[in-house]
């Protein structure tokens, strides 16, 4: 009895000992990393962690992890999991659990890329003024200095990080198109990281965004956020045949809509050299005019701009000819109006012929920018709003040339019944300006008669005449494109004065009355048409002082 119970509980015991021994049942485990990995950049160091679970996503406790790179030139990983990228390229980064053969490793291919990489643009059929998206990483504009297409130095219009707060990162850059670019050509970015030329092709036609806008205007809208784009273009090109145009190669015509009366500046930068694109002009009505071949006003409506500025659709004249406003071209021409009533105007750039494409920029705001705070007597830009003036005795202090190229509208009148000489001063306190006076009677709707011109180089300048009964005009003209404060001042002598000096010849006051009467009907001939004032013999051009 002993022995078989022996045996039997020999037997119980060798059972249990086989249920003990030791099973790998690691086939079920695999490891994985406890976060998405970034896209890695040149130099970046980060620290990765890793579990080991089981088929039912249960953790394993404080596993054994070691973690490997493929190749260690683009990357290296430290025991304690610190990856660091040393090189542009792929490698495979693993991670395995110590002590469990068969659980499955984490493996996943790691592209470490440069500080500044493209992956794409688009779109690739562009004209100059569009934007071209840039795909890629490092296109902060902060860190990039130059950016240029077909050799031309490009903009950046916006820039869209993927991470606000990682900039440097993946992002979306936009760029203006910019002319010269030529017809085939190729993007490059340069920044503080290195260089990249891009070698997708891009095809730029010769013409900007907006055209064809030259004989029909572009309209712009109501400009809620105002407009800029400077990467617009003159373009060169032939005119030649049936086109209406053959003949004068027009301007750039845009128009926008004033929903409302609003402060408005229109500004203008050019890229081509003075004596190419020179400014814009600015009116409350424009048509091309196909019997002309020109650009014209219509009747009753004013224009601003370099050398270009009418009244009532008038210019001035002189027995009967044409006057022509000089200024000195400028590559900067900044229009700014205040309380613009509401209506659609016209922005008007002149063509010049010339070999390439000139860049050119338009903004239109929607306040009042000037380089100089405004006057009291703003908004005086224009005839319609020209600042009463008394040129008998009277000092105005305190007025501003707030722009380069800002002109300035002052009205009176000469009771009856006899004539008053005048003579009118004006002191400009910036030792560069150079401000001149016209002195123009006011015989609309028929005619703006030129009386007289101050015209003398320097800070001071004047114009007098022996002013006969009527209505009159004395604008200020900003010669040489600099802003400036100044001092308007008139002085009379006594009504009845037999004898003054009009441009030079002295005369007395029938003889004045009589050659003013004769200039008003030379000028009413000269100005008797039945549509519009023609804008090309006002269009501005250099020309030498006095």
């Amino acid at each position: 009895m002993r022995v078989g119970r022996a045996l039997a509980l020999a037997g119980v015991a060798a059972g249990s000992l086989t249920c003990v021994l030791p099973t790998d049942r690691s086939s079920g485990l695999r490891v994985e990393l406890l976060e998405t990995l970034p896209t890695l950049l040149l130099k970046d160091s980060l620290r990765l962690a890793a579990r080991v679970v089981d088929s039912s996503g249960v953790e394993v406790p404080h596993p054994a992890l070691a973690f490997a790179s493929s190749n260690p030139t683009v990357f290296i990983v430290d025991a304690d999991g610190t990856l660091r990228a040393v090189g542009v390229g792929t490698a495979t980064l693993s991670v395995t659990a110590l002590g469990f053969a068969q659980a499955t490793a984490f493996s996943q291919i790691l592209r470490v890329r440069g500080k500044l990489e493209v992956d794409s643009i688009r779109p690739l059929g562009v004209r100059f003024g569009d934007s071209i998206e840039v795909f890629g990483v490092g296109l902060d504009p902060d860190s990039l200095f130059s950016i240029s297409i077909g050799g031309a130095d490009a903009e950046a219009s916006a820039f869209f990080p993927n991470d606000p707060e990682r900039p440097e990162r993946e992002g979306m850059l936009r760029v203006w198109v910019p002319p010269p670019a030529p017809r085939r050509s190729a993007m490059t970015l340069l920044g503080f990281a290195g260089g990249i030329v891009l070698f997708d092709t891009i095809d730029v036609t010769q013409r900007d965004l907006f055209e064809p806008n030259d004989t029909v205007p572009r309209n712009l809208g109501n400009l809620p956020g105002g407009f800029r784009n400077p990467a617009l273009a003159l373009e060169a090109r032939i005119r030649e045949g049936n086109d209406p145009t053959a003949e004068r190669n027009p301007a750039d015509w845009f128009t926008f809509d004033n929903p409302a009366t609003q402060d408005r500046t229109v500004a203008f930068v050019s890229e081509g050299g003075l004596g190419q694109a020179f400014g814009v002009i600015l009116a409350d009505s424009l048509e091309w005019s196909s019997a002309t071949n020109d650009y014209a006003v219509g009747p009753g409506s004013w224009a601003v701009g370099i050398g270009t500025y009418l009244c009532g659709g008038l210019g001035f004249t002189r027995n009967g000819e044409a006057v022509k406003i000089e200024e000195v071209l400028f590559p900067l021409s900044i229009l700014a109006i205040r309380n613009l009533p509401a209506g659609r105007y016209h922005a008007l750039v002149p063509y010049v012929p010339f070999g390439t494409p000139t860049r050119y920029e338009l903004l239109v705001l929607n306040q009042y920018t000037s380089v100089l705070a405004p006057d009291a007597a703003e908004e005086n830009d224009y005839c319609d709003v020209a600042t009463a003036f008394v040129p008998t005795g009277s000092v105005t202090a305190n007025l501003t040339v707030d722009n380069p190229h800002d002109i300035d509208w002052f009205r009176f009148t000469i009771p009856g019944p006899v004539a008053r000489p005048v003579t009118v001063t004006v002191t400009a306190q910036n030792p560069d300006a150079d401000l001149d006076l016209y002195l123009v009677r006011d015989f609309r709707p028929d005619s703006l008669v030129l009386v007289n011109l101050g015209s003398r180089p320097g800070t001071v300048d004047s114009v007098g005449a022996v002013l006969v009964p009527g209505d009159y005009f004395l604008v200020v003209v900003d010669f040489q494109g600099q802003a400036t404060a100044y001092t308007l001042s008139g002085a009379a002598a006594a009504a009845g004065s037999a004898v003054e000096r009009l441009s030079g010849w002295a005369v007395d006051e029938a003889t004045l009355e009589a050659a003013l009467a004769a200039l008003h009907q030379k000028s009413s001939r000269a100005n008797n048409r039945p549509a519009a004032q023609p804008l090309n013999r006002l269009t501005a051009r250099p020309s030498a002082r006095r």
